[in-house]
């Protein structure tokens, strides 16, 4: 079979696209045929050796990914021809989505519903993360008003769905016109192009007259925090769920006490906090499968790549030329 590995780390070069063997099932596994897999920023940190929890090399990335049974194994919980959708937080991080053919625990996939789009059903995991982001990390916060940083990525849109159910108001950052008016067509409320406003922390008290948002989504990191400050609500929160732009170079206790008024709160989140969480994290699943077959959700997939383009769509994501989410089509 065809699959896409790293055996050292660095650029988008350094994933491979190799022929290895078919699994060979062990006792209490199943082979799934993969239909789509999702490109995920993790499987960017993994290649290029930035993730805090890196696994052994050679290594087939993947976090998330669409198939069929084709082999149940005497498996009594699933059956040939079934389609499933399963993640990393499934299979122990083991990897191996990246290739034509998976070998899984059969307890590890979720089966999906007769009917399901396969290719939409492959981006629930970025669902699964802004579920968790916004049900648990910013627990305790009415949500009236959300601010996404970045919010034309696949996090980014899921973020906005879910806040649209929730009945909260949406507004997103983008770094073009062109990814502000996708935003606004996935249901923001307004959108921000970051590089045309001196401060978005004005923007947004504009746009809110003066209230703020309730809770902001920050993945960006870096001084933004700062200017977040500025524009969280009374008593909101920010959510950092990562740091691509690295760390403040100021002090953000000090900058959290000038906006004391505003009295705010931040909470720092990684999905691996679940991970010994199994109830929450599968009530989450649960929850975007049924989103997803009730269509009250719509993954924003705008690229499909050959599997063998891996390399590629891992250049658009750091080139941050993308909108929406890839795929991996085997």
């Amino acid at each position: 079979m065809k699959a896409v590995q790293i055996h050292l780390t660095g650029g988008p070069n350094v994933l491979l696209y190799v022929d290895i063997p078919i699994p060979v099932l062990a006792p209490g596994e199943v082979l799934v045929k993969t239909h789509a897999i999702g490109v995920a920023y993790p499987d960017i940190l993994v290649r290029s050796g930035r993730y805090p929890w890196m696994p052994k090399l050679p290594y087939i990335p993947g976090n998330e990914a669409t198939g069929r049974v084709v082999d149940a194994n005497g498996s009594a919980r699933l059956k040939n021809g079934q389609p499933v959708f399963f993640t990393s937080w499934d299979t122990g991080f083991a990897g191996g989505f990246y290739a034509e053919y998976v070998a899984v625990r059969d307890t590890a996939p979720w089966v999906l519903p007769d009917g399901i789009d396969l290719d939409e059903a492959s981006a629930l995991f970025n669902y699964i993360v802004a579920w968790l982001l916004l049900n648990c990390a910013a627990r305790g916060v009415d949500a009236n008003t959300i601010f996404i940083h970045g919010a034309s990525g696949g996090v980014g849109t899921a973020l906005i769905d879910l806040g649209n159910i929730a009945g909260a108001a949406v507004i997103g950052s983008a770094s073009t016109d062109e990814k502000c008016d996708f935003i606004k067509r996935r249901g923001a409320a307004y959108a921000i192009n970051h590089k045309e406003v001196e401060a978005i922390s004005a923007k947004v008290l504009e746009l809110t007259n003066d209230r703020g948002a309730d809770v902001i989504f920050n993945h960006i990191a870096g001084n933004s925090f700062i200017d977040d400050l500025k524009m969280v609500a009374k008593l909101g929160m920010i959510v950092s769920d990562a740091v691509l732009g690295g760390m403040p170079d100021s002090d953000l206790f000090r900058a959290m006490r000038a906006n004391l008024n505003r009295s705010p709160a931040l909470r720092v989140m990684t999905t691996h906090t679940f991970d010994q969480m199994p109830e929450i994290r599968n009530k989450a699943c649960e929850t975007v499968i049924a989103l997803l077959a009730e269509r009250k959700i719509r993954p924003a997939i705008t690229t499909r790549l050959p599997l063998a383009e891996a390399a590629r769509a891992h250049a658009m994501i750091e080139g941050r030329t993308s909108i929406g989410k890839i795929l991996l089509k085997p």
